[in-house]
C-alpha cells in the first residue's frame, strides 16, 4: 500500500474506531464515578504506556533537533486537547445533553479543513468536500434526532451551547497545532509532548489548585474491575487513538482525518443494536447510511 491519502485515511478510520471503543468504556465509567476523575487518572495510566512505545518505536524520547517552538505548540495542544476540551465537554453534557453536545462538536472537522486550507495548503477537491459534509449531516441526524431526551431549562441550555462550542472551537486550535509540528517531531514524540502536556494541566488544576487528587484515584484503587476498564479505555484513548490520528496527519489532509475521526457514533450504532439491543431509530438509521456514503466518497476521491 504505497498510497500516503489512502494510509492516512485507514488510520483515521482506526481512530475512530479506538474512540468509539474509549467512550462505551468511560460511558460506564460515568455511571459508576465521576467523568472528570476518570479524564484525569487515565492520563497517569497513559504516561507510562506512551513513553514505553516511544522509546521501542524510535529509541529516543525526544528528537535531539526538535524545536523548542514544536515541544511548545505540542505541549499546548495537549493543554487545550486533552484538559480543557473535556472539561467543558463534560460540563457541556450535564448542562445540555450528550446529543447536542456532539452536534455542535461536528463543528471541529468543518473548521480544521478550512484552516488547514490557510495554514497549511491543503486544497481538497469537490468529491472530498460533499464527503466530509455528507459524512457531518449523517452525524447531526443520528445524534440530534436519533433519541428523545428530556428538555433542560433554557438558561442551563444556553450555558450548554456555549459550553460545546467552546470545546469544538478549542478541539479544533489542538487538532492544528498538533499538524503544525507533527511532521517535525514524528506521530509518538507528538503523542507523548500532548500528553505531558495534559497531564500537566491536571497536575496543576486537580492536584495544586483543587487538591483531588487523591479523590480521583480513590475510586480506582478500591475498585478493580473499574480500574482494569479505564485502563483498557485509556489504551484505546489517549495511547493508540492519538497516536494512529497524529500519524494521520502526516499522510492526509487535516479536514479529512478529523472528520473520519468524528464518525464514532456510527460505529458505535451496531453495538448499540445487535450486543446492548437498544432501539434504533429511523434517523439513527438515516444518518448511519449517509456517514458511511460519505466516508465512501472520501476513500474513493483518492
Amino acid at each position: 500500500m504505497n498510497n500516503p491519502l489512502l494510509q492516512g485515511q485507514l488510520l483515521a478510520f482506526f481512530t475512530a474506531l479506538c474512540y468509539a471503543q474509549n467512550s462505551l468504556a468511560h460511558q460506564y465509567i460515568g455511571k459508576v464515578t465521576d467523568s472528570t476523575g476518570a479524564a484525569h487518572m487515565r492520563m497517569w495510566l497513559a504516561l507510562p504506556i506512551v513513553l514505553l512505545i516511544t522509546y521501542v518505536a524510535q529509541g529516543f524520547f525526544i528528537p535531539a533537533g526538535l524545536s523548542t517552538q514544536a515541544i511548545v505548540l505540542l505541549l499546548l495542544s495537549g493543554f487545550l486537547g486533552y484538559f480543557l476540551t473535556d472539561i467543558l465537554l463534560f460540563q457541556s453534557f450535564v448542562l445540555l445533553g450528550s446529543r447536542e453536545s456532539m452536534v455542535l462538536l461536528t463543528i471541529s472537522p468543518i473548521l480544521v479543513a478550512i484552516f488547514g486550507f490557510f495554514l497549511f495548503d491543503e486544497v481538497l477537491n469537490l468529491i472530498q468536500v460533499l464527503g466530509i459534509l455528507i459524512t457531518i449531516g449523517g452525524i447531526v441526524i443520528m445524534v440530534l434526532f436519533g433519541e428523545k431526551t428530556a428538555g433542560t431549562e433554557s438558561t442551563q441550555k444556553r450555558l450548554g451551547y456555549i459550553l460545546a462550542t467552546s470545546a469544538a472551537l478549542i478541539q479544533t486550535l489542538a487538532n492544528l497545532l498538533a499538524r503544525s509540528a507533527v511532521v517535525e517531531a514524528g506521530a509518538t514524540t507528538t503523542n507523548l509532548l500532548r500528553n505531558l502536556g495534559g497531564l500537566a494541566a491536571f497536575i496543576i488544576y486537580f492536584g495544586v489548585i483543587k487538591r483531588q487528587i487523591k479523590a480521583h484515584a480513590k475510586p480506582f484503587l478500591e475498585n478493580r474491575k473499574l480500574f482494569y476498564l479505564l485502563f483498557v479505555a485509556t489504551l484505546f484513548g489517549p495511547v493508540l487513538a492519538t497516536t494512529s490520528q497524529m500519524k494521520a496527519y502526516t499522510l492526509a489532509p487535516v479536514g479529512i482525518v478529523s472528520t473520519i475521526t468524528q464518525v464514532s457514533p456510527i460505529i458505535i450504532l451496531p453495538i448499540d443494536y445487535f450486543i446492548l439491543k437498544r432501539y434504533v431509530s429511523k434517523a439513527s438509521f438515516l444518518g448511519t447510511v449517509l456517514s458511511v456514503f460519505g466516508i465512501g466518497l472520501l476513500f474513493l476521491a483518492i
